[in-house]
């Protein structure tokens, strides 16, 4: 929870060079670390982790909302203590608290369920690596950059490739487990 808040805070950190177009290659670097790190897939997947870890489908529930919400209060707060976001961070993104509160409990309820041998276990295994394979479809990431600079157009196609197949990897491996009874 605390690196995912402070490392999706620290790689939006842009230099003057990025912004003039004189860094294109830190520029690239940068927004594919930033666009996966700030990936709906990871930020719903650490909910998810959570929920494995936790004991109890109410543990797991309840440590989904927690992780969640602590990523979010790590990033907005670090962000407005160190002034790399402005005052009123927490305020202006109070959409992402509530993200964050309703899909908390399912998530970490999907995490809880994927310890399970059997269908329903396959399904909750499946999600996070669906999600890894359907967002960048969703982003539009696959067809992004179409008159943007190519830092833009190349982080948006290695952050696509990267979830992509990250997601078909863990599908992979969810599936096999479920073969294996």
């Amino acid at each position: 929870m605390v690196v995912l808040g402070v490392s999706s805070l620290l790689v939006n950190v842009t230099t003057e060079a990025q912004l003039s177009g004189d860094a294109p290659l830190a520029l690239g670097v940068r927004r594919t670390a930033s666009l996966l790190l700030n990936a709906g897939t990871v930020w719903a997947g650490a909910s998810v982790l959570a929920g494995w870890w936790a004991l109890t489908p109410a543990r797991a529930a309840l440590a989904g909302v927690l992780t969640g919400l602590g990523a979010l209060v790590v990033h907005y707060g670090v962000g407005e203590v160190t002034g790399l976001m402005p005052a009123g961070s927490f305020a202006d993104n109070a959409p992402w608290f509530v993200v964050g509160a309703v899909t908390g409990a399912p998530l970490g309820l999907v995490g809880s369920l994927a310890h399970a041998r059997g269908r329903w276990g396959l399904v909750a295994a499946s999600v996070v690596p669906v999600g890894a394979v359907a967002e960048p479809w969703v982003q539009g990431w696959w067809v992004a950059g179409h008159g943007a600079g190519s830092p833009t157009r190349v982080s948006s196609l290695v952050t696509a490739a990267v979830l992509t197949l990250v997601g078909l990897l863990g599908a992979r491996r969810a599936v096999r487990r479920f073969r294996s009874g």
